[in-house]
């Protein structure tokens, strides 16, 4: 359509919108059925609140996909959270629940009501909003609205509506990931463990960087994090650092799909010629189990272990720099490795390293879908070429790229500042579609 006399008020309007020529909007106001004289105030009046419909129609329809979502995640809740929260306080208020002898049970039980707690606020935040929504909604669509609030008012309520949708819609989506972490070991805290791979200076530097980043997406999450141990660089960052994830939803399972090789490709700061380098550093992550009976009936042979014991190094006086009180147990048919040296008893390192070895068995029996320990395939993470699950490419370009997924941004120092969610949402739904997709399969197979 060619608009040879359109208002110069509805040029400035399509301008300022980029609304193309045969929009509703601009067809209305064409020579062709209106008069060019059109005053400014009714055309401005006419456009004001075309824009209103629009937004009313807009809102609508995002608190219906809000509701939708919310009466789908209502059904996916437990529906006694409030009286399995009261039992469990009940069992807690108990003075002889604090005994030495019942730790297990507490550290059981208190995590529980943590996890039961903020699955109850999240319920009532839900309603709340809801509330919110529907309150604005009678509002802003009754009959007499036109008659009851002014433009101000009406827009105030709409942008309550908005707000009670988003919130909704986002901390909905949330809950449809964490439905997706129903492993067995999910909901257990973790340990994550970072090391220095090739490329030396670089590479310490670089686990310096992933401390940083996971500290800062665990506290995103809501998370807590507690460094147990690290080792320092000659120059600078670390050789290896141990932090244990625990608090919110599902930590193990959030982190579990971070275990892998990262690969960093950038402008070395330590190369005098300031030349492109590549560096690895690997991250293990395993559960910590709360309730040890989980891991109590696995039974590891002495000849499948090799233990070694070494000095602590580090910070902690001079029993700790000079016995060989930490620990090191490696399960030789799988090549996983634990270190323990948190503890100045190298009896109680040895027991602490042998419950996570135990605990980190049964983690990679899950993921690799084994009956028993001794059916693992080596599963030790190689901090080298060729095996990086992600690529950090901040030199010639910027990108950040999984190779599992295939997701990808240019963002990247968004993503190091702790912004992994996207990234880690992708991975779940590829993970729950693969999961899926062997469950289908496996009835095929167990009928040939």
């Amino acid at each position: 359509m060619r608009l040879v006399h359109t208002h110069p008020v509805l040029l400035v309007l399509m301008n300022f919108l980029r609304l193309p020529p045969n929009s509703r909007m601009v067809t209305a106001f064409c020579p062709s059925r209106y008069s060019q004289h059109i005053s400014r105030h009714r055309l401005v009046r006419w456009f004001a609140r075309d824009i209103n419909e629009d937004s009313l129609s807009e809102v609508k329809r995002q608190f219906q996909q809000a509701l939708d979502l919310y009466e789908a995640n209502l059904k996916a809740a437990p529906p006694n959270v409030a009286t399995i929260l009261s039992e469990l306080e009940t069992e807690a208020s108990d003075p002889e629940f604090w005994d030495s002898s019942n730790q297990a049970r507490n550290s059981y039980v208190t995590s529980k009501i943590s996890q039961y707690s903020q699955l109850s606020s999240r319920l009532e935040e839900w309603e709340a909003l809801k509330g919110d929504g529907e309150a604005a909604m009678e509002m802003l669509f009754s009959e007499d609205a036109d008659d009851l609030f002014s433009s101000e008012e009406k827009e105030t309520l709409l942008e309550e509506l908005a707000e009670a949708s988003k919130k909704l819609l986002e901390d909905g989506e949330r809950y449809q990931l964490e439905l997706m972490l129903s492993g067995p070991y999910d909901d257990q805290p973790c340990r994550i463990l970072l090391t220095a791979g090739a490329g030396g200076t670089e590479a310490t530097d670089w686990v310096a960087d992933l401390r940083r980043m996971y500290e800062r997406h665990a506290s995103r999450m809501g998370f807590t994090v507690t460094i147990e141990d690290e080792q320092p660089g000659e120059v600078v960052g670390f050789k290896s650092v141990e932090m244990v994830i625990d608090g919110g939803q599902n930590p193990f399972g959030w982190f579990k799909g971070e275990k892998g090789a990262h690969r960093l490709v950038r402008l070395s700061p330590f190369n005098a010629n300031n030349k492109r380098q590549t560096t690895f550093a690997g991250v293990d992550v395993a559960p910590i189990f709360v309730d040890e009976s989980a891991f109590s009936d696995v039974e590891i042979p002495d000849k499948d272990l090799e233990i070694t014991t070494m000095r602590s190094g580090g910070a902690g006086g001079q029993n700790v720099n000079k016995v060989n009180s930490a620990v090191r147990i490696k399960h030789l048919p799988s090549g996983l490795a634990v270190k323990c040296s948190q503890e100045r008893s190298q009896a109680v390192n040895k027991d602490l390293a042998m419950k996570r070895l135990k605990a980190q068995l049964l983690a990679v029996a899950k993921e690799q879908r084994v009956a028993e320990i001794e059916e693992i395939r080596g599963d030790r993470v190689e901090a080298a070429w060729g095996q990086q699950i992600r690529n950090y490419v901040l030199h010639p370009y910027k990108m950040i790229k999984d190779q599992r997924t295939g997701w990808e941004t240019s963002n990247v120092q968004s993503f190091l500042d702790g912004d992994l969610e996207e990234c880690i949402a992708e991975l779940l739904r590829y993970r729950a579609k693969e999961d899926q997709e062997a469950a289908l399969q496996e009835p095929a197979s167990s009928g040939k």
